[in-house]
């Protein structure tokens, strides 16, 4: 079969003919017009009902006009009564102002709703708690104070009403791109692909066109968080503006306007505090600066990465209220005699919340003497590669607080709802796939100084084995029994040696040695093991090249029933598939045309 890439012609060439069948069809009467209309129509209904094919075909003719009306998708002379005569009840002709202009009105709304909201906090602090005329500052000072809150307070909103003005019909294109890539669904059961994509003929193939006109879930979800302007915008030519600026749908805008134009009156009320903190509210006032300065950065790359929407600016008013929260209840056991660290502590807990929250625990576990619940997870999203404090934070707002629930994600809501690169997602997933069938790594304070000093129980803590047992991540008989002279009982693997100590878990040696081998995903794993040759239930020929690797990578620290059981689970692991789809269906590499004697070219090879 071959696609004819010139749809519009086809489209064009449909409409002409059902043209031309009116045309013939119409009586001269206009009595007639009406009687004749209706047998048509009734004829055509009943062909049609008896003809699934033939409505999935003229459904695909008719893909480039499948976000209009009914009417919209017919010819001129069928969509109104022919002589052109408006419709009973329709010579009223109502006035619309241009979307552009409304969008634009409404973001001049926001903005002045802003202003008059920090100018009433100022108007407040001046109407209730104004100093003396004697020790009022002079009027520079004062005006540039002034100019400071309505600055630092004004512009967190107004990234978000400058970021609803962006063009957003891209984002629709790349949404289904991706889709298609993860091969998330049957290519038919996905929104269409442009045309000019690779995936356009798979989904064409599969019979797409007969379901492009039902309820998709996937455009559901899109439009439920973009909305349907975007979308319709995204499969259409012409408009591309983002959706539309909603005054009720921006209160946590204004709510945390409102409180950032609070606390930045009471900071600079008396900028005194910067140079000599000298009681707890100035202690109070570093937290809040800490606080400022992550929420800033936070909106602002967010901002630039077209992932701002008002749940970040409720996250951004949450994070404030608790770090002033935990400021205030760290302040009770910080050293009252050295207001100055107290107050970069607090600075530091204001950019680290969870820093100030688990001070306080090992304060408490120490009073108390008792085990209070840890906020650390076991496999924690901050040792994954490339996923930085910012990453977390925005993967946090969304539920996702460890590996585990990274790994066992949808897909298509964290793509919607983070704006993560695609690939780097992948990646992020590969990573905690692998990790999570390893040993856990240093996770408490004490673990990674035991760690780092190499004194203490080997792995951490009383869950370990004593030194006469086997560790969990002992070596084979054979390389204990050659490496035991120089490393005299250590469970340090050989090729991980200095990287790691004899106090390190076994999920730091291990990790530590599958990265030596240039392995740090799960689909490396599965690519240097392939299932088909390290199956347990595989036996190796004896000297044969694979027996030989894998007597190789025992050496270097990995055990052999160990490795060869991970491969195993991974490989069933159906998690993983679209993590394979997303590398296979990528970008294709080709390599060089070799330039030899036969003349013979080289073949494309596809990216693994």
């Amino acid at each position: 079969m071959v696609i004819d890439p010139a749809r519009p012609s086809v489209d064009f060439a449909v409409r002409l003919e059902l043209d031309e069948a009116w045309r013939k069809r119409r009586p001269a009467q206009g009595g007639a017009t009406e009687q004749g209309r209706g047998k048509i129509i009734g004829r055509l209904t009943e062909v049609l009902e008896r003809d699934d094919h033939a409505v999935g075909v003229l459904w695909a003719l008719l893909a480039e006009r499948g976000d209009q009306s009914q009417a919209d998708a017919l010819p001129q002379p069928l969509a109104s009564p022919p002589g052109g005569r408006s419709t009973p009840g329709g010579g009223g002709r109502s006035i619309h102002l241009p979307r552009k202009t409304t969008s634009g009105l409404r973001r001049v709304s926001a903005n002045i709703c802003m202003n008059a909201i920090v100018a009433l906090v100022l108007f407040l602090a001046w109407w209730l708690a104004w100093r003396p005329l004697q020790v009022r500052p002079p009027a520079g000072v004062l005006a540039l104070e002034v100019f400071a809150v309505w600055s630092l307070s004004f512009l967190p909103g107004w990234l978000y009403i400058r970021f609803l003005g962006q063009r957003a019909g891209a984002l629709w294109d790349e949404y289904v791109l991706n889709l298609h890539r993860l091969r998330w669904d049957s290519p038919r059961h996905l929104p269409k692909p442009p045309v000019n994509s690779d995936f356009y003929a798979e989904w064409l193939g599969d019979g797409g066109p007969l379901l492009e006109h039902r309820s998709n879930i996937y455009q559901q979800k899109f439009d439920a968080y973009y909305g349907k302007s975007v979308s319709r915008s995204g499969q259409r030519e012409g408009s591309r503006e983002g959706p539309p600026v909603r005054i009720e749908a921006l209160f946590p805008v204004f709510l945390t306007t409102a409180a950032l134009a609070v606390c930045w009156t009471a900071v600079l009320w008396s900028p005194r505090f910067t140079n000599d903190p000298a009681s707890f509210w100035d202690v109070l006032k570093f937290g809040f600066l800490g606080a400022y300065s992550f929420i800033l950065q936070m909106l602002i790359r967010r901002f630039f990465q077209s992932d701002l929407r008002p749940a970040a600016y409720a996250n951004a008013l949450l994070r404030l209220i608790v770090v002033l929260i935990l400021v205030g209840a760290l302040y009770q056991i910080l050293p009252h005699d050295n207001p100055r660290s107290a107050a970069a502590i607090a600075f530091v807990i204001g950019f680290f919340p969870l820093a100030g929250m688990q001070a306080i625990q090992r304060f408490a576990a120490t009073a108390l003497r008792v085990v209070v619940p840890s906020l650390n997870p076991p496999y924690p999203l901050n040792q994954i590669d490339g996923l930085s404090v910012w990453y977390e934070a925005r993967l946090l707002e969304e539920g996702i607080e460890d590996m585990q629930s990274l790994a066992t994600a949808n897909f298509v809501d964290v793509i919607l709802h983070t704006r993560v690169p695609v690939g780097r997602l992948v990646d992020w997933v590969d990573q905690a796939h692998l990790y999570l069938h390893l040993d856990r790594l240093e996770g408490t304070w004490r673990e990674r100084k035991r760690a780092k000093t190499g004194k203490g129980p080997q792995n951490g803590g009383s869950q370990s084995p004593p030194e006469s047992s086997a560790h969990l991540d002992r070596l084979p008989a054979e390389a204990v029994q050659a490496d035991s002279n120089t490393q005299e009982g250590s469970a340090i693997p050989a090729i991980a040696e200095g990287s790691v100590t004899g106090s390190s878990r076994a999920g730091s040696k291990t990790r530590t040695t599958l990265r030596q081998f240039g392995i740090r995903k799960a689909t490396d794993l599965l690519k240097a093991f392939p299932p088909d040759r390290f199956d347990p239930g595989r036996t190796l020929a004896p000297g044969s090249p694979w027996q030989k690797h894998l007597a190789d990578v025992a050496k270097g620290g990995l055990d052999q029933a160990q490795l060869r059981t991970i491969v195993r689970v991974l490989e069933n692991e159906r998690s993983l598939a679209p993590v394979w789809n997303w590398q296979m269906r990528g970008v294709r590499k080709y390599a060089q045309p070799a330039r030899d004697l036969l003349g013979v070219p080289a073949q494309p090879v596809g990216v693994g």
